[in-house]
């Protein structure tokens, strides 16, 4: 007997519907996402995406590999609800977006503690890690890398390491204009597909 995720079939089943009934052209207008006919474009950390509408296929266009749910579910909530645009330079941590502090701690678990608990004692392999999808090392922490998610949609993730005295900490920050592209509840994902991503998994 087949088994379905229902995390990502009942997603997937009700944006499907949206897209059959959807308007592409002008959803693309609306969200700044590319559409050519058939297939919405994007590049995701580094990726170039297609996104087939309305059927919501979506893959890789370097290697033609299908992608994860959480991309096709995250690009179709981007055009359908999102839009893309210029961020202000500010970077906001996740508990400053708004209804953050609602799933502080699922992003707690998902993605920081995940961070800190892989690079707590080898900070420096977060740069080479994150190096597989574009990001650069910048200043702060023992260690902190900054990426596009999306081209404009940018992400800085710093690590400490842990001693005898204090364990390992981290923290991820997001551009102000993911605020327009995405709601909390999905910029946790945001943050849990990068964290695959630095382990290899996309």
């Amino acid at each position: 007997m087949e088994v379905k995720n229902n995390k990502t079939e009942n997603p997937l089943k009700y944006y499907r519907s949206k897209a059959a009934e959807s308007d592409p052209y002008a959803l693309s207008l609306k969200s700044g996402v590319p559409f050519d006919g058939k297939m919405f474009h994007l590049t995701i950390m580094n990726r170039p995406v297609s996104l087939q509408w309305p059927e919501l296929l979506c893959k890789y266009e370097d290697d033609g590999k299908d992608t994860s749910s959480a991309f096709i579910i995250l690009m179709s909530r981007l055009i359908m609800n999102g839009v893309l645009s210029p961020g202000t330079g500010k970077m906001l941590s996740y508990i400053e977006i708004p209804w953050g502090a609602h799933y502080y701690k699922a992003f707690q678990a998902r993605c920081l503690n995940r961070l800190s608990g892989t690079y707590g004692h080898c900070a420096k392999k977060l740069a080479e890690d994150g190096a597989s999808f574009g990001a650069q090392e910048v200043p702060g922490g023992d260690c902190t890398i900054e990426f596009d998610y999306i081209p404009g949609l940018k992400v800085r993730a710093t690590v400490w390491e842990g001693d005898e005295e204090f364990p390992a900490n981290s923290q991820i920050l997001f551009s102000d204009n993911f605020l327009l592209a995405f709601s909390a509840e999905e910029i946790a994902v945001v943050g849990d597909t990068f964290m695959n991503a630095l382990k290899g998994r996309r």
